[in-house]
């Protein structure tokens, strides 16, 4: 199995709990339930409508960002991923703004960070390709790690494996990961099993 080299995070419900209820901002925007919302939004017309929209995503995702709960062991794997020279990057859904501020306030930082206002959101590979060409790294080097179908379906179409960040139940899609996170204390482990082929 190829080294990792590189690694590629979610951020919301990966790195971090936002706490975001996406039910309460689709229907405070105007959106069909269970539509998702960057794909709702795509479809509105620059005016008036769509602009009162985007303040209400604005508005709930500031407030994540400010809510934002570290999940447990994150830290303690950055610092290890960074000793060993793994590299490591965000690729959000989230707006730049947003996603700088949550990184600022727990002081992570990041080689590459990657926002929908960089490339086409996920589950589009764009970001994902963008940033193994910034790092000159060849995809099967590059493990994305998220909690979302998105984030699995991004890696996998740029030819990278998946992990399923699942620290509770296990979501239906969780066939289109390589392999299942529960908990970041151990990430470390998982590494290991990624070099070796283990499951």
């Amino acid at each position: 199995m190829p080294q990792v080299r590189g690694i590629i995070f979610d951020l919301d419900g990966t790195l971090v709990d936002s706490r975001l209820d996406f039910d309460a901002m689709r229907h405070e925007m105007g959106l069909p339930a269970g539509v998702p919302i960057l794909e709702g939004l795509a479809n509105i017309p620059d005016g008036q409508v769509r602009d009162r929209m985007l303040e209400v995503l604005r508005t709930h995702e500031l407030r994540g960002a400010d809510e934002s709960v570290l999940f447990e062991g994150v830290l303690e794997f950055l610092s290890h991923v960074n000793h060993v020279g793994i590299s490591t990057a965000v690729l959000t859904r989230n707006s730049r703004e947003t996603t700088e501020r949550t990184l600022n306030r727990w002081g992570l930082s990041f080689s590459q960070i990657v926002t929908r206002e960089d490339a086409p959101p996920k589950p589009d590979p764009a970001g994902v390709r963008l940033i193994a060409r910034r790092w000159g790294l060849p995809t099967h080097q590059i493990i994305v790690i998220g909690d979302y179908l998105f984030d699995l379906q991004a890696g996998r179409r740029a030819g990278m494996r998946s992990v399923l960040f699942a620290p509770n139940e296990t979501p239906t899609f969780a066939n289109e990961a390589d392999f299942i996170l529960r908990d970041f204390r151990e990430a470390v482990k998982l590494l290991d099993q990624l070099a070796t082929g283990d499951e």
